[in-house]
């Protein structure tokens, strides 16, 4: 979950620290990143924070500041969504990047992304983001997923490249489920956009599919920044591994196109254009007011359920 450790009383705190790490002394490397981390704490915080004018802190003020390892996680991963939003990454940031979390002795999996991108090895990038942010965890769970990625290279980290005649059946299944069910709304999501069946060859995978359960909870389009905001919706309301990095990969494909995304390839500076960076805060905040973890659940067990008595239980608001 994005912030879930910071209250609003240490808003501003979080907010210099932000700034004395990300904030070079000639002022910041693009204009976006102020104001999407105005957004950002004005959506989850509730509180108007200044980032052009608000004085930074030290790394030695804010380990004093933050002592808690996972509010330290949580500013370390802010640090890494700054830095996503900027192409070429200068020398500057990384290193400071390198040096808060060596500090705070933090040791993220949204690091070695960071790492990754700021030596502009966009390969190297791909290749660990889906390895490490949810979908890559699912994927690997899979007895034969090694094999399947070796044969097929990265088109398996989303898509079905052999046949899979039981997902495919499961996911044909939903077709007789009753109108209103979360089932049923499933299934016409995947018929109104022609896509491939689960499990038929070219539709999505088991994993790249669990997320097209969230675009119908929350209602985001499959367009580049409906992606986006899925992606923030879901990394606001989890804590399963590789959560998070789901929401800083986006941004790094989909803001700073820093690599390459599987499904969608490069398509830098989409989340600043006019009215997108609100929608995505806004996914963020609605991903965090979630009662339900929407990426630790067996979407099956309950597709024969009315979605709109999920959505309220969930506590998932427009």
């Amino acid at each position: 979950m994005f912030l879930a450790h910071t209250s609003a009383n240490q808003a501003d705190q979080l907010a210099a620290a932000v700034v004395g790490a990300m904030r070079p002394p000639s002022g910041w490397c693009s204009q976006f990143q102020p104001h999407f981390l105005s957004l950002i704490f004005r959506e989850l915080l509730e509180v108007e924070i200044d980032f052009q004018r608000i004085p930074g802190l030290s790394v030695a003020e804010a380990s004093v500041i933050f002592p808690d390892p996972l509010q330290r996680r949580e500013l370390i991963e802010l640090l890494v969504l700054t830095e996503m939003m900027v192409n070429p990454i200068p020398v500057e940031l990384e290193r400071s990047l390198e040096h808060w979390a060596d500090a705070l002795n933090v040791h993220d999996r949204s690091l070695v992304l960071a790492r990754d991108v700021a030596i502009q090895a966009r390969a190297q990038a791909q290749s660990d983001f889906y390895r490490l942010f949810w979908m890559g965890e699912e994927d690997l769970q899979k007895a034969n997923f090694e094999l399947l990625l070796e044969k097929h290279g990265t088109q398996a980290w989303t898509f079905t490249v052999e046949e899979d005649p039981e997902l495919a059946a499961q996911w044909r299944s939903l077709a007789q489920l009753p109108g209103g069910t979360l089932g049923a709304a499933v299934w016409q999501h995947y018929q109104s956009h022609s896509f491939t069946t689960p499990g038929e060859l070219g539709g999505a995978n088991a994993a790249l599919a669990h997320h097209d359960w969230l675009h119908v909870l929350g209602g985001y389009k499959v367009d580049v920044i409906g992606e986006v905001e899925n992606a923030a919706f879901g990394a606001g309301s989890s804590s399963v591994p590789g959560s998070t990095l789901w929401f800083l990969g986006a941004m790094a494909m989909f803001e700073g196109g820093l690599f390459d995304s599987v499904v969608a390839g490069c398509q830098p500076h989409q989340i600043s254009a006019e009215g997108s960076p609100e929608r995505v805060a806004h996914a963020l905040r609605r991903g965090t007011q979630c009662k339900q973890d929407l990426l630790a659940i067996d979407y099956f067990s309950v597709a024969d359920q009315p979605l709109v008595d999920l959505q309220e239980a969930w506590g998932i608001k427009d």
